[in-house]
């Protein structure tokens, strides 16, 4: 019974347990791959920094870590050349993807606000020239009131003086027409009076 929980306790270590996990060896070394858990152990190849590796196992005794490389390779190195957080090499491509993605849709929000920029000094030119228009236009409209306005005294002042002329030619008309009547008054009982002085003569 001790010999069994003895055993399951060691199957439950995680450097027992070839658990597969990603790792990265870091950036900043070049190392050797070796057969077993130690630098004395026979190298069998070499492996590139930055390099994306599965994580298979860790040897407690020496810290050394057994991975398996992108070629299918399995080997050791040591558990301080190898990182948990992505490596550099491993982000460049993503990194420079994003970059190309992000310089695509800076060109594209350039070219957008040169054209907004076109557009704006576009309507900014239009409104200027509507405004020159506009201001053309009312002192036009400026000239034709001032004419309008002279010609309306114009005829105002003519209006008055036929006014003034009329009323003159009414009272003269009147003066005329009241001498006439004046003197057709003393004129008048005097023709009677010549008549009946002639009839009187031939009667006698």
């Amino acid at each position: 019974m001790k010999l069994k929980l003895l055993l399951a306790l060691l199957c439950s270590l995680p450097w027992l347990n070839a658990i597969a996990e990603t790792r990265y060896i870091s950036d900043n070394v070049y190392t050797y791959m070796h057969t077993g858990p130690s630098n004395k152990y026979r190298i069998m190849g070499s492996i590139n920094a930055g390099e994306a590796v599965t994580f298979l196992t860790q040897d407690a005794d020496s810290q050394y870590v057994q991975i398996r490389d992108q070629d299918g390779r399995t080997g050791w190195i040591d558990a301080d050349f190898i990182q948990a957080e992505e490596s550099f090499k491993s982000r460049t491509p993503r990194l420079e993807q994003e970059l190309s993605v992000l310089k695509q849709q800076l060109a594209g929000l350039d070219e957008s606000h040169r054209q907004d920029v076109a557009d704006k000094l576009n309507l900014i030119e239009q409104q200027r020239t509507e405004l020159n228009e506009l201001r053309a236009r009312l002192g036009e409209l400026r000239q034709d009131s001032e004419r309008l306005v002279e010609e309306n005294r114009r005829l105002a002042s003519h209006v008055d003086d036929r006014e003034h002329n009329m009323r003159m030619d009414w009272l003269l008309r009147g003066g005329l027409v009241a001498g006439a009547g004046a003197l057709f008054g003393l004129l008048l009982p005097l023709i009677p009076l010549r008549r009946r002085r002639g009839r009187d003569r031939w009667m006698n």
